[in-house]
């Protein structure tokens, strides 16, 4: 592990500096604003203008990638980041300064996808957790330290501007001197809104709030201590403390989160944080600086465990393979209370006053809380141990990885070996020849036979059969024969009947039903084919093993059933009660003589159904 953090050094030293000057930006430009008597509700707007970018640049930065590649992306962006920082000095117009934070928001998903792509590429199953923890530690801390930044000089003057842009540039080197190779890119659609938030609406409102809350927060917090003559050093230290405690708070209420009802943790926290920001202009109003860093900290860290605990929330209620999208989603929800949050809270402060910044913030929080309570009712919760781990994520910097999160399904993102790499790029051109060419590079690497089959059998007009039989020639006393045939099937991108066909034509009846299951495990979708292709095949002179076969798939698919995730189990549920009820069916039909049979293995595998969680209402 410690090799694999040293290898992404890096990285991490580039995304230091890209993030001390944004910590800085984000103290800068709202100061300088508030300087130069632009209302708060123009203020606010401008700050959420940001994270305009942000959503533009999650849309549009993987197409980007893929036609000018990582590097070019990164250093593209870090360039422009730091020319709209330096546009802000020379020229001051709040159209302007508008379409500049555009601009920025833009830059900072675009470098913090390109490197979530790198630390993916680099990470493993057992990695990546911790991986995405240092890549938040750093992340913040350099936040933190980039806000104490713009203490260096007047806010009015260039050189903060000239330092922002630095700093950009300067974390291009690490990058651009680097031997960083392009990772390759995904483009995960996004699961439909409303979709994501009839599927969870605590969740979805948890990460829209949290949005709302913090992008408000971080960005018309110096205004509102500006403007209580709080300044320099102890001005930093309140934008610091908020920053830190969105990451200090995160674990404790990751413990709580895994080990109570999620939905109970959420509505005591958030009730828990209203009164903690309420309290914050009267400490600071009684001039107890120490305990308002304390209570800034705390709120702004349980308004930041918001995000992490929606996407847990929603992701207790989603299959596997929805994880992925359901992430596009919710970064979607959250820059949108990014953009409205700002701008709303600055109208309050210009129309209403400023000292009402704290008690609009608390207000959005109690509407949610109100909505958590009714939602408990009339939901049912799912069992705490059915419930998905919490994974820390940094909400407060503006834009949180989805790539790295350990719950969503592993991509292997291995390079494959030369060999491998020749028989695919000939498979692309030429289906048949490759299938020629595979058994030369088998007979030679007869240690590969796993990697050509996995290869090449999601290559569109491959023979799968062939290639079965071609490699099964070489592998080694056919030692692999069984994960031969699951790899293939697992990863051919046609119809396997065919290949289903010979494996139980080629078996020994005693084998089918251990087969069966193999199978059907790596093909789920085409369980009841697969069952009935294996029953054929032994039909004749075995009829009794048919029975076997439909036992050994009751008992491994229920079995499987068991240690799904809740998600997964109810959707699975349905469609294992259906192809069980065929098989009976089936052998009722064709062996009379051993429907009773059936008729009392069946049932033994299916007790647990009785006794798993109702679905929610």
């Amino acid at each position: 592990m410690s090799a694999t953090l040293f290898s992404l050094l890096a990285l991490f030293a580039s995304g230091f500096f890209i993030y001390i000057s944004h910590g800085l930006i984000n103290v800068l430009l709202p100061l300088r604003l508030n300087f130069e008597q632009v209302s708060t509700g123009n203020i606010g707007l401008i700050m959420s203008m940001f994270s305009v970018g942000l959503l533009l640049g999650g849309v549009f930065t993987r197409r980007l990638m893929t036609r000018v590649g990582h590097i070019r992306m990164y250093t593209a962006s870090a360039a422009l980041a730091a020319i709209s920082i330096l546009i802000c000095y020379l020229w001051f117009d709040e159209w302007v300064w508008a379409i500049m934070r555009i601009l920025m928001g833009f830059c900072i998903a675009a470098t913090n996808i390109v490197s979530d792509g790198w630390l993916s590429e680099r990470s493993t199953s057992e990695t990546r957790s911790r991986i995405l923890a240092t890549n938040q530690i750093v992340v913040l801390l350099s936040m933190f330290l980039g806000s104490f930044v713009v203490n260096i000089a007047d806010v009015t003057h260039a050189t903060l501007y000239i330092i922002a842009g630095l700093l950009l540039c300067g974390g291009v080197v690490p990058i651009a001197m680097g031997k960083a190779t392009a990772p390759q890119v995904e483009d995960t659609v996004p699961m439909p809104m409303l979709q994501l938030i009839r599927t969870s609406p605590v969740g979805a409102s948890s990460v829209l709030v949290c949005g709302l809350v913090l992008s408000s927060l971080l960005s018309m917090l110096s205004v509102y201590a500006d403007s209580k003559g709080i300044s320099g050093v102890n001005l930093s230290l309140l934008v610091g403390a908020a920053i830190i405690g969105g990451a200090a708070l995160q674990f404790p209420i990751g413990y709580l989160a895994d080990r109570l009802e999620r939905r109970k943790v959420i509505l005591y926290i958030v009730l828990f944080s209203i009164v903690c920001t309420l309290l914050i202009p009267t400490v600071l109003g009684f001039d107890f600086f120490i305990a308002s860093l304390i209570l800034i900290s705390i709120s702004s860290g349980i308004v930041s465990s918001l995000y992490p605990l929606g996407i847990s929330e929603t992701f207790d209620r989603l299959q596997q393979n929805q994880m992925s999208g359901a992430i596009g989603a919710i970064i979607i929800i959250y820059a949108a209370g990014g953009i409205i949050g700002p701008y709303i809270i600055g109208l309050v402060m210009e129309h209403i006053g400023i000292d009402y910044f704290f008690i609009a913030l608390g207000l959005i929080q109690l509407v949610f809380a109100f909505f958590v309570v009714y939602r408990s009712k009339v939901r049912q919760s799912i069992p705490l141990d059915e419930q998905e781990s919490f994974v820390p994520q940094g909400a407060a910097m503006g834009w949180v990885s989805s790539e790295l999160d350990p719950r969503i399904e592993y991509v292997d993102t291995s390079t494959l070996s030369h060999e491998v790499a020749i028989a695919v790029d000939i498979a692309q051109l030429q289906p048949k020849l490759a299938l020629k060419m595979v058994s030369i590079l088998a007979r030679s690497y007869p240690e590969q036979v796993l990697d050509f089959a996995k290869a090449l059998a999601s290559i569109e007009g491959i023979d799968v059969t062939e290639l079965y039989q071609r490699l099964n020639k070489y592998d080694p006393n056919h030692e692999h024969q069984q994960e031969l045939i699951q790899t293939i099937i697992t990863n051919a991108s046609g119809s396997t009947a065919e290949l289903v066909d010979l494996v139980f034509k080629e078996a020994d009846y005693e084998e089918v039903p251990e087969l069966t299951t193999m199978i059907t495990d790596a093909d789920p979708d085409h369980s009841m084919e697969i069952f009935e292709a294996a029953a054929e095949s032994v039909m004749e002179e075995h009829p009794e093993t048919v029975v076997e076969i439909a036992e050994a798939y009751a008992t491994s698919a229920a079995t499987q059933l068991e240690e799904m995730r809740y998600a997964d189990r109810l959707a699975e549920e349905s469609e294992l009660e259906q192809n069980i009820s065929g098989m009976v069916d089936y052998i009722s039909e064709n062996t009379p003589e051993h429907a009773d049979d059936i008729e009392s293995v069946i049932p033994e595998t299916l007790k647990h159904k009785d006794e798993s969680p109702q679905k929610d209402a």
